[in-house]
């Protein structure tokens, strides 16, 4: 039986994890809490597990791949386990130095080609709540259906 550190270094090698992810799977794989406690100690001295990187390598490729709003990308993150403060700051950090309107947009208008027989209202509608879904602040979503309305596509 592997010890836990090779265990979680099979599992970093897979992908990046957080901090949580990596004691909730030796946790599970029956590794007792100190063990655990200083695997993750450890890692994280080689800089193995960072929740900082994780959440900033975890944005630049949630972006690179499949385009979300930041809403969404703040939940994701919670859910990996990175605490409030360190998902916030990756957040601010993102959005100071990308525009989501672009990517928003781009994803609108590839979206609305399943509305086209439907009426101007109800695809305004389906398209918002798609890019809600995506987590794009409302802002966002208003501005990219304002700019299909501008460019005749949304009638």
């Amino acid at each position: 039986m592997p010890n836990a550190r090779d265990h979680a270094l099979r599992l970093l090698s897979i992908r990046p994890r957080s901090v949580r992810e990596i004691s909730d799977r030796l946790a599970r794989k029956g590794f007792e809490r100190t063990a655990v406690e200083a695997v993750v100690a450890d890692l994280a001295d080689l800089g193995l597990l960072d929740d900082r990187k994780f959440a900033r390598d975890w944005i630049e490729n949630r972006q690179h791949f499949r385009p979300t709003g930041v809403i969404r990308l703040r939940q994701e993150l919670f859910v990996k386990g990175i605490d409030r403060e360190i998902a916030d700051q990756a957040v601010r950090e993102y959005k100071n130095d990308a525009d989501e309107f672009p990517a928003a947009l781009d994803l609108a208008r590839r979206k609305q080609k399943l509305f086209r027989k439907l009426d101007a209202d109800t695809a305004k509608r389906r398209l918002a709540g798609f890019l809600a879904r995506r987590g794009y602040e409302s802002s966002i979503v208003s501005k990219v259906l304002k700019e299909l309305l501008k460019e005749n596509i949304l009638e």
